[in-house]
């Protein structure tokens, strides 16, 4: 019998080693055929896009936790809208931005109308705007910009960057950001309008704000800024120049740094201006989006170059360091929330995909190595997020803080740091340019180690939201100041104010309050003390020599405050929820950052896997 006689619907050819099955008809190889391996693999992958599609907030109960440490019956208040908008983040919302990212749907300028009008339109894929709705929905604007309430819009803002920048993370701070100012100003005509419709919660309704200050030839130099501001003999204000990066390019209210005085050098002479989209007489304003930037990530927002013509503007300070308190300084604290944001939702997809995924006959989450990768996230999130929210219960503080009262517990104040509210303003200017400097680098290691997790499917744009959430943090790291500048403000202030004696104050009272858990305490006073150490050292070095200690200071600060922050966090927990998760977490996170030499470097023996399903949550699931 010949070969061709075997080949039929139900014949079988021996290969000498397998028996397989005859190839395919032309007609069945225009359908997909799936083994039961491969069947199995995507049963696991649908089981895993369930499982992420968890309510992003009901789910992270270490977050809850941290609200309610710091809002105490208030986080009850808040809770429901945080529920409803935690179901949709990784549904509706993640789905909108997911479409909107695409490089086909990304914004675009449209700079003449149809008839050759000059109009310098952003055009955005539909979904923009259905994901602005859900976020500006929330009501964070109006939360973030009331005094004392940025613990309550923080929790909204931090759930918001699970899905990324989106295009709206970066307006909605600018909005808040540009509402605190213009309520500080003095009444000029449209201010009350301009605050109810920053405060609008409604993207299709409200106007968003952007800030820019970057000029081409400055960069991180911003004494070097030479976009000019003058004033006309009726007393308007009017900026002629351009911008290099302008982040949210279509805003209707523009915040920017212009030059209003030519016999002050550097900083000294700049000033800050409400640009309008709009002038007065309703006409548009006269500058020009050159182009927009091709970004690595945050590609939803639209990042121009603009000139401004003698583009009509309002002052609203008349001088830089205004700028810098009231606007950049809530832009790096906010930062440090929008990336832990980022890490969150990448250590929810990591651990989703542990879950649903076998390898070798057996789950993956069996395996130490994905126990210990997953933990290790958990705790640097855990820490960064106590020590972040922390601050941001300061931040709270100094806003709603009476000059009389001051509302500063009085152990802040000592002969070095002076009156408690000037101590606690320095200490939280401080550590926001920490956080943000090392939260965010730390943020990029994290995203790439969540992408680790998953393998080669985290690498897929299609498959899930990790790379977008790793592009849009390599941004991030980069944005309100880089590491260089963060670590030469750090230093500038030790020298200029005693931040550094400030700091160990600080941390000394918070230390000597851990009387309920000794070893830790004992920990702190001890990384402390080396701390204190290695400052006095560097106030004696070489100036060029401080530079270069300056990214280990700084770390070592953010360390330590974070480490405290979360044992006080882990304390309340075990207290009021019967779970070690955070302590746990907090000894992960000494094990990994704060411990120098080698001979004291913890075994990773069975009971180091223990510390780790615990910071997890596994061992208490």
């Amino acid at each position: 019998m010949g070969n061709q006689e075997l080949i039929g619907e139900d014949a079988e050819i021996a290969d000498g080693v397998n028996t397989v099955k005859a190839p395919l008809s032309s007609e069945e190889r225009q359908v997909e055929r799936t083994q039961e391996g491969h069947a199995q693999g995507r049963d696991q992958l649908r089981a895993w896009v369930q499982l992420r599609q968890r309510n992003a907030y009901a789910r992270n109960l270490a977050f809850r936790h941290t609200l309610r440490f710091h809002l105490g019956e208030q986080a009850d208040r808040i809770d429901e809208e945080l529920t409803a908008f935690g179901g949709d983040v990784p549904t509706v919302l993640d789905r909108a931005v997911t479409e909107n990212d695409y490089r086909f749907n990304n914004p675009r300028i449209e700079a003449y109308s149809s008839i050759g009008d000059r109009i310098d339109q952003v055009v955005h894929h539909p979904d923009y705007t259905t994901a602005g709705d859900l976020i500006y929905g929330t009501g964070a604007v109006a939360k973030l910009a009331r005094l004392g309430g940025l613990r309550e819009g923080m929790a909204f803002y931090f759930l918001a960057n699970h899905v990324g920048e989106a295009g709206h993370s970066c307006p909605m701070i600018c909005n808040y950001e540009t509402v605190r100012v213009l309520q500080l100003v003095d009444d000029f005509p449209d201010r009350l309008e301009y605050i109810r419709k920053l405060e609008e919660p409604s993207y299709r309704e409200n106007f968003t704000a952007s800030q820019f200050l970057t000029e081409v030839q400055g960069g991180s130099d911003v004494g070097a800024n030479d976009t000019r501001a003058w004033q006309n003999s009726a007393g308007h204000w009017f900026i002629r120049g351009e911008k290099w990066f302008c982040s949210n390019a279509n805003a209707e209210l523009m915040v920017i740094s212009a030059r209003r005085s030519m016999d002050r050098t550097g900083t000294k002479g700049l000033g800050m201006f409400l640009v309008p989209a709009r002038k007065p007489d309703g006409d548009r304003n006269d500058y020009t989006l050159r182009r927009l930037k091709e970004k690595l990530g945050t590609r939803a927002l639209a990042s121009a170059e603009i000139d401004f013509h003698d583009a009509f503007a309002i002052p609203l300070g008349g001088n830089f360091n205004f700028m810098l308190e009231k606007v950049i300084h809530h832009s790096r604290i906010s930062l440090a929330v929008a990336v832990l944001g980022f890490t969150s939702r990448g250590l929810q997809l990591a651990r989703d995909f542990s879950e649903t995924r076998a390898a070798f006959g057996q789950s993956i989450k069996t395996f130490p190595l994905v126990r210990e990768n997953l933990a290790l996230i958990q705790a640097d999130l855990d820490a960064s997020l106590a020590g972040t929210f922390a601050l941001i219960a300061l931040q709270d503080q100094i806003d709603t803080a009476t000059e009389s009262s001051g509302g500063y517990p009085r152990e802040d104040v000592d002969d070095t740091t002076g009156s408690a509210k000037e101590a606690t303003v320095a200490f939280v200017r401080l550590m926001a340019n920490i956080g943000k400097s090392v939260i965010s680098k730390r943020t990029v290691d994290n995203m790439h180690h969540c992408i680790d997790a998953i393998g080669g499917n985290g690498a897929i744009e299609n498959t899930s939201s990790l790379p977008r959430l790793f592009r849009d943090a390599v941004i991030f790291e980069n944005w309100e100041g880089t590491h260089n500048t963060l670590y030469m403000q750090v230093l500038r202030d030790i020298h200029r104010y005693e931040h550094d004696r400030i700091y160990l104050h600080k941390l000394a009272t918070e230390i000597a309050g851990m009387k309920s858990c000794q070893d830790e305490q004992k920990y702190a006073e001890q990384y402390l003390d080396q701390l204190a150490g290695l400052l006095e050292e560097l106030k004696v070095l070489d100036t060029g020599l401080q530079s270069l200690q300056m990214p280990d200071v700084v770390t070592r600060m953010a360390n330590l405050y974070y480490y405290v922050s979360l044992v006080k966090e882990g304390v309340h927990q075990a207290r009021f929820d019967g779970t070690d998760a955070k302590l746990a977490s907090a000894e992960l996170f000494r094990c990994r950052y704060m411990i120098g030499r080698e001979s004291e470097r913890v075994a990773k023996n069975a009971q180091y896997l223990d510390l780790c399903d615990r910071s997890l949550g596994f061992a208490n699931s």
